[in-house]
């Protein structure tokens, strides 16, 4: 008896073994693509979740003497601040999370930024005070070097601490290339020897599962006996970044502000710097100098602290580049980001932006000298 159905093949598409055996291979090849591109997955946001770094509010923070002097020394005083870009993120380099395509510098390039932020610090031996921002310790993306280690062994006579803002086992970005092991950190160096030294989490952070593999972002306190019996109060600080809009640092600059207002109240002198990761209030681009074109970005609120409060900063020399393309004059876009902020207890005595070029970090150092009233 016939079959009551005949199947006919649509016209182009002969229904046959041979025909459907490569699509078949294909569609193998493909499921077990996506399924172990989905077992990773998996197992790198398990891991993330596993070691996920969780600061408490305030950790106390160990502090090597490495023969510091016992109280701050004569004025004017002396700081340096620089976001030394995990000596990773010299003038050659672009970066991909930028725009750019380089995920980390070669060997030869580690080296070279790494010698020319060592011997800037050097030849800055002179500052009171030096507060560093991207400090890597033993991160895949500098070689597993202690950036730590290397910087208190060139400054002999400072006192240093460190608290990390960036610790994540395998950070699996970009898939072609990941970064791999992060940890880093703000660094502070100092002539004389702290009577304590913390890190203070902002806990802003973005959404899960995203947080897993960012940075959680900090500020550290040391405190600094003065002549007169107050207290010198030293804020080292690095607010978020990739934050259009400000939402993170909208949870960030109400804690540190509180925090020195309430030392200020006390009768301490305050001082906060670092990469700030926005404008400072007043800040225009067409005051910038140079070869490079300057941009406006979000901008501190000036209404954030009360009268008589100082923003301390440098308007004519940047103290950021983008990282979009590698270091080209006239091309590349510049910025202010890193600057201070002091207590009205405290005088400017000067402010200057060192002009480096951007050839060791995509942050030039900034220099401030200080009168205590």
């Amino acid at each position: 008896m016939p079959p009551l159905v005949k199947l006919i093949p649509a016209a182009g598409f002969p229904y046959n073994s041979t025909t459907m055996k490569p699509l078949k291979i294909l569609f193998r090849v493909v499921a077990a693509v996506v399924l172990i591109f989905g077992l990773y997955l998996g197992a790198v946001i398990a891991l993330g979740t596993a070691t996920d770094y969780k600061p408490a509010d305030i950790i106390p923070l160990d502090v090597n003497a490495n023969g510091a002097s016992a109280t701050i020394g004569e004025l004017p005083l002396t700081l340096l601040s620089w976001n030394i870009g995990y000596c990773g993120l010299g003038a050659e380099m672009d970066f991909f999370y930028d725009g750019g395509n380089m995920v980390r510098p070669g060997a030869a390039l580690l080296d070279k930024y790494t010698r020319g932020v060592v011997d800037h610090l050097k030849s800055s031996a002179g500052a009171d005070v030096i507060i560093l921002q991207e400090v890597d310790k033993r991160s895949s993306r500098t070689r597993k070097q202690d950036e730590t280690e290397i910087i208190a062994a060139a400054l002999p006579g400072f006192a240093h601490s460190f608290g990390c803002n960036y610790m994540v086992r395998f950070n699996p970005v970009p898939l072609s290339n990941p970064l791999g092991r992060i940890e880093a950190g703000q660094m502070t160096l100092s002539k004389a020897q702290p009577v304590s030294a913390e890190r203070y989490a902002y806990h802003s952070a973005y959404g899960w599962p995203k947080q897993l593999f960012m940075l959680d972002r900090c500020f550290l306190l040391s405190r600094f006996k003065t002549a007169n019996g107050k207290e010198l109060v030293l804020l080292n600080n690095h607010n978020s970044a990739y934050d259009p809009g400000g939402n993170l640092r909208n949870v960030e600059m109400p804690l540190i502000r509180d925090l020195m207002i309430r030392e200020y109240e006390k009768g301490h002198y305050v001082v906060a710097g670092g990469d700030w990761n926005q404008n400072p209030p007043g800040f225009d681009p067409a005051a910038v100098k140079g070869p490079f074109p300057a941009q406006a970005g979000d901008k501190m609120d000036g209404a954030l602290f009360p009268a008589g409060w100082t923003f301390a900063y440098d308007p004519s020399t940047p103290s950021n580049r983008n990282v979009d393309i590698p270091l080209q004059a006239g091309v590349t876009k510049t910025t202010v980001i890193d600057f201070y902020v002091l207590s009205p207890n405290i005088q400017v005595v000067e402010v200057k932006t060192q002009p480096l070029d951007f050839a060791f970090s995509d942050h030039n150092p900034v220099l401030l000298k200080i009168g205590l009233k």
